[in-house]
């Protein structure tokens, strides 16, 4: 046996004092009294032996001697050798991520589900046992850190709340690991809806609290632009995902309001693991709040089934076009998105290569530079010569025509609205494309239109000639194309955005006040939130704005927290861990110390009450 707060036994001196009292007791002193007669009928009613007298005495002393040592064990928390195969330390780990808040048909959330199992655990833990209490989301917290306070840890516990974050498990798995590094005999309990998969070095359970059934579609992806060559017209892309655990095909509606009022109805048919994406053309003005709300029969998480952002002022494009010869339909479609607002046109020819003023986009027609530029996005049109990620081979004479063109990614933002029937068109180089690019069009075998990515910039190449091309002027395709093109290159440019469009765990760089409209799982609310340091750490989910205009948006917008897994049938095996002993029953020796301790109290007071022992 030994003892886990031994520093209270020094209070066994506390013996002392009836010691010294009843050694140092009050004499019977003789006085004078006016007859005996009294005294004597009292003697004969209590007549009692020497022995019986001083034996009464030696017990009440006992007794009180019993009372301190009792007390002075209890406090300091004697355990025995029934508890030598526990662990020495436990480290309970909750995830309280967005997924955590799927509920079942009762509501109970699965964070409620592991507070459950959890607290029944740790009330049956020994009393040696050190806990320590993690909680994580997008981040790692420690609620409790190598503490034996049950009741402290049971606490903080019960306050554990599902937020609407992503789960990151590397960071809590840092932390577990250089707490486990504290303690030898270390337990990891871990309660979520996904095992961690790096348990190396640790002695690890998983507590599964996953739904074992389930339903959910949610919005894993959402965008919005202002449309290329329109006034007050956006386009919105919207990604809607399945669970992979559903249990079959789940109809979903899509509604859009802006301003308040319906403005569109889409229904949706997903497969268990499959996305759906959408564009939805959206007018109105600056400023105006659009609302996205994702509805499906027996959904389970609410956090991934709504957005809310406002109508951006996005700047216009600053479009840096050299050419060699330059296109009159190229032309043409440049200046119908000049008179729209949309773009800044910075116009110039090889000699005045390089340029001084940093665009956003580059816009080469019939040239490359040769020092390919690679701090910003290239449009290469119908070029007579390779440089950087693009590489052709020019045709001779006047080029190849083709009766008509075969569209291989019509969901591609840079296809967006564009409709390859009817179009024919001359080729005029061969593109050898790389493994990065994505071929756009195809003519015979042939790509003519391409776009992807080359060390983290994005490329778009065609090889043809609007001017030589038969009825490709025409028709809305090219300048509809090349708009598209331009703002996919900027997409990743939030100076053109005109919107932040963030996720909770992100910072926040603003100051005063926010006025938020709120996603609480089930409708939108009206909040604020003050700003005093400048920099805040977003736990929301909807559309902000500031007192100066300056506003965003904030989506969970994760494939994974949607991807909500069910509960495997024949259970997670967990590691084989040593057996954790029971703290009820006579093992419990504080517990059993304060029992005897009132035991013997309320012994006292009956014998000092009815056999006059004092």
């Amino acid at each position: 046996m030994h003892f886990l707060t031994p520093h209270f036994l020094h209070l066994a001196w506390l013996a002392l004092i009836p010691l010294t009292l009843y050694l140092f007791r009050k004499k019977a002193r003789r006085v004078p009294v006016s007859t005996l007669l009294f005294f004597r009928s009292l003697s004969r009613e209590h007549r009692e032996s020497a022995w019986l007298r001083r034996l009464k005495k030696w017990l009440s002393l006992l007794m009180t001697l019993l009372v301190i040592l009792f007390a002075v064990l209890a406090l300091g928390r004697p355990v025995g050798d029934e508890g030598k195969d526990s662990p020495g330390a436990v480290i309970v780990v909750v995830d309280r991520s967005a997924s955590m808040s799927a509920s079942d048909e009762t509501g109970r959330t699965r964070v409620e589900e592991a507070r459950r199992v959890l607290r029944d655990r740790l009330n049956r833990l020994p009393d040696q046992v050190v806990v320590s209490l993690v909680a994580y989301d997008a981040k790692a917290q420690v609620l409790l850190s190598r503490n034996r306070n049950r009741r402290e840890c049971l606490r903080l516990l019960d306050e554990i709340l599902p937020l609407p974050m992503e789960g990151r498990p590397d960071a809590a798995l840092t932390v577990v690991r250089r707490l486990a590094e504290l303690e030898t005999k270390t337990q990891v309990w871990h309660a979520g809806d996904t095992p961690w998969v790096d348990q190396e070095g640790l002695t690890y359970e998983f507590i599964s609290v996953a739904l074992p059934n389930l339903s959910n579609v949610g919005i894993t992806g959402f965008r919005i632009r202002p449309a290329p060559l329109a006034r007050d017209r956006y386009e919105g892309f919207v990604q809607v995902s399945a669970a992979a655990a559903n249990p079959g095909k789940v109809t979903a509606t899509l509604e859009i309001t802006l301003g308040g009022r319906l403005a569109q109805l889409r229904e949706l048919e997903l497969e268990p693991g499959k996305s759906s994406a959408l564009i939805l053309p959206m007018e109105g003005v600056r400023g105006q709040r659009a609302e996205i709300r994702l509805k499906a029969a027996g959904d389970c998480l609410n956090w991934d089934n709504a957005v809310a952002a406002p109508l951006p002022d996005a700047r216009p494009l600053v479009v840096a076009w050299v050419a060699d010869k330059p296109d009159p339909f190229t032309e043409l479609a440049m200046t119908s998105m000049i008179e729209a607002g949309r773009i800044e046109m910075l116009k110039g020819t090889p000699a005045a290569w390089p340029m001084k003023d940093k665009p956003d986009v580059y816009v080469f027609e019939q040239w490359l530079p040769p020092e390919w530029p690679a701090d910003r996005p290239v449009i290469a049109l119908n070029p007579v010569r390779s440089s950087g990620p693009v590489q052709m081979k020019p045709l001779q004479g006047a080029g190849l025509p083709h009766d008509s063109i075969r569209s291989v990614a019509p969901d591609h933002p840079v296809l967006f609205r564009v409709s390859a029937s009817r179009l024919a068109m001359t080729q005029t180089s061969v593109l050898a494309l790389g493994n990065s690019f994505e071929p756009l069009w195809m003519a015979g075998t042939e790509p003519v239109l391409a776009a992807g990515e080359a060390n983290g910039q994005r490329v778009v190449v065609s090889a043809f000639s609007p001017a030589k091309s038969e009825q490709l002027a025409l028709l809305p395709a090219f300048p509809l194309m090349l708009g598209n093109a331009l703002y996919w290159c900027a997409e990743n440019n939030e100076a053109t955005a005109g919107l932040k469009v963030q996720h909770p765990g992100d910072l926040l760089e603003e100051t005063g006040l926010l006025q938020w409209t709120e996603w609480n799982g089930t409708q939108f609310v009206e909040a604020s939130e003050a700003v005093p340091t400048g920099l805040l750490a977003i736990q929301r989910i909807g559309a902000w704005q500031t007192a100066e205009g300056r506003s965003g948006a904030s989506i969970l917008g994760s494939a994974m927290e949607t991807d909500v897994p069910a509960k495997a049938a024949t259970g997670v095996p967990a590691s084989a861990l040593p057996r954790i002993a029971s703290s009820s029953g006579i093992g419990n020796w504080p517990q059993l110390l304060i029992w005897s301790l009132l035991g013997v109290l309320l012994l006292e007071s009956f014998l000092f009450h009815r056999k006059a022992v004092f």
